[in-house]
């Protein structure tokens, strides 16, 4: 058995952290502090706020930190991949993720290409009959229902994604001018675009995913768990979720 290597990339775009997200690095450090982890940025970052916690930096063009299409692009260029395949994998771990575990080694001996929480949905999908009404929102997102997974807290074979991302890079093109398009999001794209031409691209199914991480619906999450607190969750901070994860997060800083 070879042991994979493995680094934790952060992509920030603001100079100062929030609260949360400074719990968010240092726990991210304090559990997943053996690997390297560089912080991802644009150039000319002020990283005065960073410092204190001796991590790699890596700076990348402006325009891919100026909002959430920079970011899909940036997710989904070549050369950004190309700078991390020294590492058999990275952690994306975006500053609204929270680590419980370090099972980062046990995840990377899986060998999947790909692995993000699974978006979870409350009812399966055959209710559909019953709700014509959907809202028009869950039924453009109906499509990712039950698949893997989200990208803010998701495991990524480089070697793998470097050579898609160049292979695929003119249909990566298109999708990203027709900015509303569901597949001009990133972990869309590699969640459900990729296997279309690579249908090889290994990414387990939600079940196992589950216990990767957790970001829509955690109640559903842990209940396919059968209880267990997986590797980690991603936007623990949003509204829908927040008052979920909190006491669990206050209950990992005393355990101290």
């Amino acid at each position: 058995y070879d042991e994979m290597s493995a680094a934790v990339v952060i992509p920030v775009y603001k100079q100062e952290m929030s609260e949360m997200e400074e719990i968010s690095l240092m726990q991210c450090l304090k559990i997943l502090g053996d690997f390297p982890v560089f912080i991802i940025c644009p150039k000319n970052f002020n990283k005065q706020s960073y410092e204190k916690f001796n991590l790699t930096f890596e700076e990348f063009e402006t325009h891919y930190f100026k909002g959430i299409s920079g970011y899909n692009s940036l997710m989904l260029a070549s050369h950004f991949y190309e700078r991390f395949l020294n590492y058999d994998y990275i952690l994306i771990h975006q500053l609204d993720a929270f680590i419980f575990k370090n099972e980062l080694e046990n995840w990377c001996s899986k060998s999947y290409d790909y692995i993000g929480a699974p978006w979870l949905a409350t009812n399966n999908l055959t209710s559909k009959i019953l709700k014509p009404f959907q809202s028009k929102k869950k039924k453009k997102r109906a499509p990712i229902f039950y698949k893997v997974g989200n990208g803010g807290l998701s495991l990524r074979k480089t070697q793998v994604f470097y050579q898609i991302s160049n292979e695929l890079a003119p249909l990566i093109k298109e999708q990203l001018e027709k900015k509303d398009e569901i597949y001009a999001i990133e972990d869309v794209f590699w969640s459900l675009k990729v296997p279309e031409y690579f249908p090889n691209f290994n990414i387990p199914d939600y079940k196992i995913a589950a216990a990767f991480a957790l970001d829509r619906k955690p109640k559903i999450g842990l209940k396919i768990n059968a209880g267990q607190l997986p590797l980690g969750c991603h936007g623990f901070n949003k509204p829908k979720v927040v008052d979920f994860w909190m006491p669990i997060i206050k209950a990992q800083f005393q355990k101290k």
